[in-house]
């Protein structure tokens, strides 16, 4: 594949990344489910022991942290088993402590910001600072996690906990582990005897691959116009590029030059411009480079694991320091020479990770 440079990132100043100096670690789900294997003595699971003891030695000497993302969530509802789901979730609390990524959308919407700044050379200083690490599905979903005590609209957790019977340390407590169990079973989702009742009151496990098919079919189609245009394979990447655009980043887009008091004919002043501002978004830059490879592939066709794939992937390489994904999204993105760009390890192995970890 033909690739320009490097392009200049605008990373995103108000998208606050850990102060401690921890190294950020991002598994697929198939090497998850690889240490779970080995960490419940599976058949298969022995060539991933080694593999298992490292990344608990490296969460546990606090320097590596191992964050889920809302890909994880939504790929875990997808497994049946849940026997499975247990096993896979039970190895993810324990190596990640339900440590998640901000919700994709949002990192997007930062991106747009700091495109824009880089741009026009302006600063954003009524964007506030948000955290690319917090904690449990909230956060990895863009909204307030946790549990709170509230009386009708009001939020009483201070005043509940200040008056607490056994004092505010009890409280805490309490409150910690009534979220643990929460996040646990978010993750690892209900035991055959929950399911006909959480069914009865509108739960539905099938929502997020149904919205990953929808994607993938549209997808598709595309790939069907793009096989009655050939004129635009020559520009397939322009087409990903505005597509993106149009779908993924619009609204923001505009929001945010309505605030600037700058129109979008001043981004779209040519092909070039428009080229260079959508590259110069990390995870706009790794989502157009998966999509396009997909479409030149003619042979593959989309499924919605490819959907998944893409989202996690457009959050995890930009912003962690080495990302444990199969081999063909490694390959891709090596191709594309992404990983040196973002200064990112990609590797499609646990024994990659193994080594990488051993040279820190």
């Amino acid at each position: 594949m033909a690739r320009r440079q490097t392009p200049a990132y605008a990373w995103p100043v108000h998208l606050v990344r850990p102060q401690t100096g921890q190294r950020l670690v991002y598994l697929d789900l198939n090497h998850w489910i690889s240490l779970a294997k080995a960490a419940t003595g599976h058949r298969t699971g022995g060539p991933y022991q080694p593999a298992l003891t490292a990344v608990r030695d490296a969460a546990r000497s606090g320097l590596y942290l191992f964050p889920l993302s809302l890909t994880h969530y939504m790929e875990m509802s997808g497994i049946q088993d849940p026997r499975q789901r247990a096993d896979i979730a039970a190895v993810m609390e324990e190596v990640s402590g339900f440590t998640t990524l901000l919700a994709r959308s949002h990192i997007a919407r930062l991106e747009v910001e700091a495109a824009l700044d880089q741009m026009f050379a302006t600063g954003s200083p009524h964007i506030a600072d948000i955290e690319l690490l917090g904690h449990g599905i909230g956060h990895a979903m863009g909204m307030r996690g946790g549990l709170h005590i509230r009386s009708g609209s009001v939020d009483v957790t201070d005043k509940t906990r200040a008056e607490w019977p056994k004092g505010p340390a009890a409280f805490d407590l309490m409150l910690a582990n009534a979220n643990a169990h929460v996040e646990r079973s978010v993750l690892r989702g209900p035991t055959d005897a929950e399911v006909p009742g959480l069914k009865a009151n509108g739960w539905d496990p099938t929502v997020a691959r149904r919205i990953a098919e929808n994607r993938a079919e549209a997808e598709r189609q595309q790939a069907e116009r793009l096989d009655n245009d050939p004129q635009y394979w020559n520009r397939l990447r322009d087409v990903v590029r505005v597509r993106y655009m149009t779908l993924e980043i619009i609204e923001m887009l505009v929001r945010a030059l309505v605030d600037r008091g700058r129109d979008l004919d001043e981004v779209a002043t040519s092909r070039e411009s428009i080229r260079a501002f959508a590259d110069s978004m990390p995870s706009a830059d790794v989502h157009t480079t998966l999509v396009e490879v997909a479409h030149r592939n003619r042979q593959r066709s989309w499924e919605p694991n490819d959907i998944f794939d893409i989202d996690a992937l457009s959050v995890a390489v930009p912003y962690c320091d080495i990302v444990v994904t199969e081999r063909y999204a490694s390959h891709v993105l090596h191709s594309a020479h992404l990983p040196r760009g973002m200064k990112t390890e990609v590797v499609p192995r646990l024994k990659d990770l193994t080594a990488w970890l051993d040279r820190q």
